[in-house]
């Protein structure tokens, strides 16, 4: 195995695990909290917020798409 398919092997599983951490975030006692609020505080002066769980996710799915394109891009040459 080469090492640019180990990198994005590696990668699309710490995607996957930054993921569940946003849903464990987000299901959470705190993270429905927070997900509450921002939603009220949007609401009340129509800035755009986003809450902490939310870049879990946005961060994980970079990450998982990094380590696709890494694993299924063909070898140049």
């Amino acid at each position: 195995m080469s090492f640019k398919k180990l990198v994005g092997i590696i990668l699309i599983i710490a995607g996957g695990y930054l993921c569940y951490v946003g849903d464990q975030r987000r299901n959470s006692l705190v993270g429905g909290l927070q997900v509450a609020s921002v939603k009220v505080a949007s609401g009340i002066d129509g800035k755009t917020r986003v809450a902490d769980s939310t870049w879990y996710f946005v961060g994980g799915g970079a990450l998982i798409v990094a380590g696709a394109f890494g694993l299924f891009r063909r070898s140049g040459g």
